[in-house]
């Protein structure tokens, strides 16, 4: 069961809007390679809110997108 101090905890971190989230999490997945498709797949799955809602920058965007494509020719 989780506590009422646990669930506070995560509510409080003070991460508030874009530029603190962002400090919060960097910038490194783009452009990250899975070891396998199903690897790839998740991290474009975690890559893609942050582009759509700006997250990460469009350069950021675009390195991730080319470095995925390479990454799942090279899967194949």
């Amino acid at each position: 069961m989780t506590s009422a101090s646990t669930l506070a905890a995560c509510t409080t971190s003070g991460v508030n809007g874009v530029p603190a989230l962002r400090s919060a999490i960097g910038n490194s997945l783009a452009g990250a390679q899975g070891k396998t498709v199903a690897d790839q797949n998740k991290i474009d799955k975690t890559m893609a809110p942050g582009c759509a809602l700006g997250l990460y920058t469009p350069a950021e965007c675009d390195r991730h997108t080319r470095a995925s494509a390479a990454r799942r020719s090279e899967l194949k």
